[in-house]
């Protein structure tokens, strides 16, 4: 008892003091390699093309890292601030690590569409234990490997079928939110994360609560190590309170994932198939005949696609959720939109999809609001000139949509929520590279249709049978980031019935 309660200590002592200590030494450390690596012609490339880069000032071995010595709440404040005070591109160091900030969107159509800047960085692989090397955290021949194993199963047939699911559960949400008619303000997100996980898989309250907590405490853990570099090496890292947290919450995910493969792969292998998991279906369906991926790949790319089916749709639903309860005039347009297309149809068909315009709109604003991406990092595998200046090879190139999307210079009252803006007339003198809430390019999400389609379901099956109602306004809304955008505060809305359920 006494040598657990001393290694306890020990431990703790290690998770503050002693790893900052150690830290410092590693950036020491690291800068004396670089130093002595100094002499190549790449790393003088990379210093003379830096030193011409404006950005703030820095201390010796450190570089920049202080201004990133902040609560994982507080990043996206300091990355604004840097873009506020600094024309881009700017530059900073994380220790020897040069970073160079782009906010401009001619320079995101060079990047986005260049193969030296097609591979994701370096930091992205403290991803990995949670998400593998999948679409997300992969990078060359590989990550395009998967990608061809599964866009084709994310065609219009596919969509089609999965679209009787996503009813399914549009109209589970309206039954879930039915407990809730006339009984005050209450966070919407839980539900939807429900109803979205569930899209996936039928889980007990207790089971999705669960996955929905350690998903996103998941994303903030490595969030914060990417973001403070002492926390970079591994034989650091594996010391701390963030370690210990980060490995018990990839224990609940794994464990779900892996139960949810094994389950699909003996339906698959059975005659009669009760598949409720459309595209993990798909997956097993074509790694089975084609052998194009190994069961560790398989398994890689379903944490991806869960992940990315169950977080960042679930929080891009409950902003809008929230932005129509804060806008009626907009919640009347989308519903009378659903009345005129829908109808009194029990489910929303593609057809329909295909003619919901407005409510459209209203899921693009949320998203310029709060991207998916709120930072894209890439590794420069060469100089590449952009308009302005030449981004030197090795370097890390920090895209930040987030401040591109609410900047004056592209938007009209960039802080407002103004669907309209994304009218055909509106968007047609406007840098296609604006708007990249899905990045772009070589690297962009081949999720955006299914996700168009999931949001607008859930969304007209929500207003087609409540009047949402919210006391917050825009300034109300506090926000945090880690891999995305999200409340600090939760999602308040209430509601009232409109008719019989």
């Amino acid at each position: 008892m006494e040598c657990s309660s001393w290694w306890q200590a020990f431990t703790k002592q290690i998770d503050s003091t002693t790893v900052l200590a150690a830290s410092i030494l590693v950036l020491a450390s690291l800068w004396i390699v670089q130093l002595l690596l100094g002499r190549s012609e790449k790393r003088k490339n990379l210093i003379r093309l830096a030193s011409k880069l404006p950005g703030p000032p820095t201390i010796p071995l450190i570089g920049n890292a202080l201004h990133f010595a902040c609560r994982p709440d507080e990043t996206l404040d300091k990355v604004r601030e840097l873009a506020k005070n600094y024309d881009t591109p700017l530059r900073f160091w994380l220790g020897p690590k040069l970073f160079v900030v782009l906010t401009e969107p001619r320079d995101y159509e060079v990047i986005l569409g260049c193969s030296k800047a097609s591979y994701k960085d370096p930091v992205y692989r403290f991803m990995e234990s949670f998400v593998g090397q999948g679409l997300v955290s992969g990078s060359g021949p590989l990550h395009r490997q998967h990608r061809k194993v599964i866009m084709p199963m994310l065609n219009s047939k596919t969509l089609n079928e999965y679209l009787k699911y996503i009813n399914c559960h549009g109209q589970k949400v309206v039954r879930l939110l039915e407990k809730r008619v006339n009984g005050g303000e209450f966070d919407v997100q839980p539900i939807i994360a429900h109803t979205i996980l569930g899209v996936e898989a039928n889980l007990k309250k207790e089971d999705y609560e669960d996955l929905v907590y350690w998903t996103e405490t998941i994303y903030e853990l490595i969030h914060t190590r990417m973001m403070k570099v002492w926390l970079h090496p591994d034989w650091i890292f594996r010391w701390t309170d963030t370690a210990k947290r980060l490995e018990q919450g990839q224990r609940v995910i794994h464990t779900f994932i892996e139960s949810a493969i094994a389950q699909k792969w003996k339906e698959h292998k059975s005659v009669d198939k009760p598949s409720r998991s459309i595209l993990l279906e798909q997956l097993i369906d074509h790694v089975a005949r084609t052998d194009l991926m190994t069961d560790e790949q398989l398994r890689d790319e379903t944490y991806t696609m869960f992940t990315a089916a169950q977080d960042t749709t679930t929080v891009i639903c409950s902003f809008a959720i929230l932005h129509l309860a804060m806008n009626q005039n907009i919640q009347d347009k989308v519903r009378e939109e659903m009345e005129k297309v829908v109808g009194t149809a029990s489910c929303i068909e593609m057809e329909h999809l295909n003619e919901l315009s407005y409510t459209e709109m209203v899921i693009k604003e949320t998203m310029r609001l709060y991207p998916i991406a709120p930072l894209m990092v890439r590794q420069a595998r060469g100089d590449i000139r952009l308009e302005t200046c030449t981004i030197p090879d090795g370097c890390s190139i920090l895209m930040v949509p987030f401040v591109t999307h609410r900047s004056s210079k592209y938007w009209q009252q960039p802080d407002d929520f103004l669907p309209e803006r994304f009218s055909p007339e509106n968007s047609s003198d406007r840098h296609a590279f604006a708007y990249v809430p899905f990045s772009a390019g070589i690297r962009g999400c081949i999720g955006q249709k299914f996700a168009m389609m999931l949001l607008k379901t859930i969304i007209g099956h929500v207003v087609r049978s409540y009047r949402l109602i919210s006391s917050k306004t825009m300034d109300d809304i506090r926000l945090k980031m880690d891999i995305s955008v999200r409340s600090k505060d939760g999602y308040g809305v209430s509601i009232e019935r409109l008719r019989a359920n």
